[in-house]
């Protein structure tokens, strides 16, 4: 199962109620052909996957200034590999 991104933010920093990301000093504006919102502490992949939503609920990080490495890069795909059924015949 995937742990949405402001899930994984809130669990690393804590929520900060009554406040929103919108409100936050490192929410930025990265204009292509269009505009794409990011977190500076979550980080920027180029891709829609870092892409920020102005309306979640802020984090402990709220205009807090981050040094640490991008919370994206922290974040590993585990690829699940399929035990061979009891019985089942391998090819190799």
């Amino acid at each position: 199962m995937t742990i949405r991104k402001i899930d994984l933010m809130h669990r690393e920093f804590g929520k900060l109620e009554g406040k929103t990301c919108k409100e936050c000093s490192n929410l930025y504006r990265r204009k292509y052909d269009k505009t794409y919102i990011k977190c500076r502490v979550y980080g920027n992949s180029c891709s829609e996957a870092t892409d920020w939503k102005v309306s979640y609920m802020a984090c402990g990080m709220f205009n807090k200034e981050w040094n640490g490495n991008e919370i994206v890069r922290n974040v590993v795909r585990v690829k699940e590999v399929a035990e061979p059924l009891e019985g089942q015949v391998g090819l190799w």
